[in-house]
């Protein structure tokens, strides 16, 4: 799991962003924040129902699309499968899909070199490479 903020610093984070808080909210912005699996909006429902019986299916999907839309998570669209969600709360960083394993890693990147030109107002970066990961480049050896 990655480190993340703590409920207090989530909550501020937010208002910051002018959404009104919710305990479904900041669970699910806790919940990407320390994931280091980079969860669809069902893994996500499917973890959290576990707990809160109550939870729709439809708050979710609502929330995870609010956080994305004021910044506060990324929504990381690397493969035709399924929209995956990554917390833009830790540092700035790319990401690497495995062809073979399908899972997606952060792998650090200095984002601050990259630049748009001045005539573009730019709210988001994604970097994405992909190929085969260390594991499984080793098993077909």
């Amino acid at each position: 799991m990655k480190s993340y903020d703590d409920k207090t610093t989530l909550l501020k984070k937010l208002t910051d962003a002018g959404i009104r808080p919710s305990m479904q909210r900041l669970e699910i912005l806790e919940f990407i924040s320390s994931c280091d699996s980079h969860p669809t909006a069902d893994e996500i429902y499917s973890f959290m129902h576990q707990n809160n019986p109550t939870l729709s299916r439809t708050t979710v999907f609502n929330s995870v699309k609010l956080l994305a839309e004021n910044g506060l998570i990324n929504d990381i669209n690397i493969s035709s499968g399924s929209t995956r969600y990554d917390s833009t709360l830790n540092t700035p960083h790319a990401h690497f899909i495995c062809r073979t394993c399908k899972k997606i890693f952060d792998i650090p990147l200095d984002m601050s070199i990259l630049t748009v030109p001045a005539d573009f107002l730019c709210d988001n970066i994604n970097v994405y490479f992909k190929g085969v990961c260390p594991e499984c480049s080793k098993k077909q050896i």
